[in-house]
């Protein structure tokens, strides 16, 4: 199983840089991904405030009184919403026009026309997302989503230069104000914030957890335990502070390096960061902006993937995996792709 999933992840990645051969494919792609997102973060937010608690096609025995959308983890609708996010800011970036005028009144016109015209739909579908993530109270998906804005959003003003920094940081500003602070303050973002308050490493399990899996890592470091055996090879390490049972280590770092040895990480690290660094030479390098926001959806994504992995297993769950994957080949469309190509 483990290779079969990893074979359709590699043909995925192989048919994103085989169709996604155009500026107009690339646009569709991306709208696609922000529309499954808005329906992920609508449909779980419906059966919490409905309080019928509907997963998919099934009623939920676990993870009531929060959003999870079709997933069974909110984690793992965090996860795939951190994803669908940097999509939609990518889109909602490379959608501003240079910024020419001069005038206070132009310029005030310019920032109206930024906030609600044409771009209003995409802001819609943003602030949904939003709130779903919020509504999932999941404490590092919402720090991986605010991070990763603030760390991207900084190295896009760079990339930019100081000329168009004003409507830049409109957008971003009123993403971080807007959608979050004053939507996400009606649907629980002060719940996330308690979680977060109250987090103690001391009290934390999935600490201990951690912990334990260094031991199979040092044994295992040269091939590793076996695809998909970390179920089996966890409960020979585990200290009596560890109650329950884990079929994951809820960190994707320790557990591939546990069931594929250090070689199985050196390759995940081969194939996400090239990708990365596409994505951060089309944000600096590419003149039309659509590249330029593809590749500010790879670095967002990375970065937020990047932190939630360290405390979940995203990269477990296929439709997470398959998503990430297409980001890591944007990467590559958004610096490649040759401008003449509609």
């Amino acid at each position: 199983m483990f290779w079969l999933k990893s074979l359709s992840c590699l043909l995925v990645f192989v048919l994103t840089l085989a169709l996604v051969n155009s500026r107009a494919r690339l646009r569709r792609l991306m709208w696609v991904l922000v529309f499954s997102g808005a329906f992920q973060a609508v449909y779980g937010s419906l059966m919490v405030m409905s309080g019928l608690e509907w997963g998919f096609f099934f009623h939920k025995d676990t993870g009531q009184g929060v959003a999870t959308g079709t997933f069974i983890n909110r984690n793992h609708l965090a996860g795939y919403l951190e994803l669908c996010l940097a999509l939609g800011i990518g889109l909602l970036l490379a959608g501003l026009e240079e910024e020419r005028v001069l005038g206070w009144r132009q310029r005030l016109r310019h920032w109206v026309r930024t906030l609600l015209g044409p771009k209003l739909r995409l802001r819609v579908l943003l602030a949904a997302m939003v709130v779903g993530l919020v509504m999932t109270h999941s404490r590092m998906g919402n720090s991986a989503f605010f991070t990763s804005l603030l760390v991207t959003g900084g190295l896009w003003l760079v990339a930019t230069g100081r000329r168009s920094w004003s409507g830049p940081l409109l957008l971003l500003g009123s993403l971080l104000l807007i959608d979050t602070f004053i939507v996400g303050h009606w649907f629980g973002v002060e719940r996330v914030m308690q979680r977060i308050e109250q987090t103690r490493i001391e009290t934390e399990q999935r600490r201990y957890v951690a912990e334990d899996t260094l031991a199979p890592v040092r044994d295992f470091w040269r091939t590793g335990s076996g695809a998909g055996s970390f179920y089996t090879v966890y409960p020979a390490y585990r200290d009596g502070i560890v109650q329950g049972f884990y079929d994951h280590a809820h960190n994707d770092y320790l557990e591939l390096a546990v069931e594929t040895g250090l070689p199985g990480s050196a390759l995940l690290l081969f194939i996400a960061l090239p990708s990365w660094w596409m994505g951060m030479r089309a944000m600096w390098r590419r003149r039309r902006r659509l590249y330029r926001g593809a590749g500010f959806a790879v670095i967002m994504a990375g970065i937020a993937f990047a932190m939630h992995s360290s405390v979940d297993f995203n990269l477990q769950i296929p439709s997470n995996a398959i998503l990430f994957v297409v980001l890591l080949a944007l990467g590559w469309v958004a610096a490649y792709q040759r401008p003449s190509e509609n």
